[in-house]
């Protein structure tokens, strides 16, 4: 009988130290309301133009942490691969195909830091080559916002990541590029001298 309380007290043991949060990672499911607030765009907000596979082969990754951890202590939910953006004609532009996620260490009633981050794998594997090869462009990434945990059985809404708020991929300047090619321009027109 002690035996089998003890194997019983192990498995319990056990069973909760490998206990996981987990949260829908999605922000379509958030559309309620203001949509443009929970969406990503392709360059700023006001130009309107939300972020879709018509721009590249662009990524959402979900980071955590405990709450109060600074950016750059966040990981990332390494167990699915990061979620790609919908196609142009979609009806929801500027979200991605997510799903549930498993915040590894965090159990039920837990508060976690999550931070969406973007890019385009063309740039790199990860977020953190595709912002050196470009110099933070053509990589987004939101705020950091807070997420608590809910208990089992709870309403699928209650998984949501409420707390997220839209953002903007960085992209060069109109400006920046125009003068990128008349700099060009002279150098060629000068060599030609």
């Amino acid at each position: 009988m002690k035996k089998l309380l003890i194997v019983g007290l192990l498995i319990m043991a056990s069973a909760s130290a490998f206990a996981q949060g987990t949260v829908n990672f999605n922000n379509n499911g958030l559309l309620a309301g203001n949509p443009d607030s929970i969406k990503v765009f392709y360059g700023p907000q006001s130009d309107n133009k939300p972020l879709t596979v018509a721009f590249g082969t662009y990524v959402a990754q979900l980071y955590f942490g405990a709450a109060g951890t600074p950016d750059s202590g966040l990981t990332p939910v390494t167990s699915n691969p990061p979620s790609a953006f919908r196609v142009a004609t979609t009806a929801n532009p500027g979200t991605w195909s997510g799903g549930t996620r498993t915040l590894t260490g965090f159990d039920v009633g837990a508060t976690v830091a999550l931070q969406v981050r973007v890019w385009n794998t063309a740039d790199g594997s990860d977020y953190g080559a595709a912002f050196l090869k470009n110099n933070g462009l053509f990589t987004g990434k939101s705020s950091i916002f807070a997420y608590t945990v809910p208990p089992a059985g709870s309403p699928p809404e209650a998984y949501l990541m409420k707390g997220f708020s839209g953002f903007s991929v960085a992209v060069p300047e109109p400006s920046v590029i125009v003068l990128g090619i008349l700099g060009a321009g002279a150098l060629l027109l000068r060599r030609r001298k």
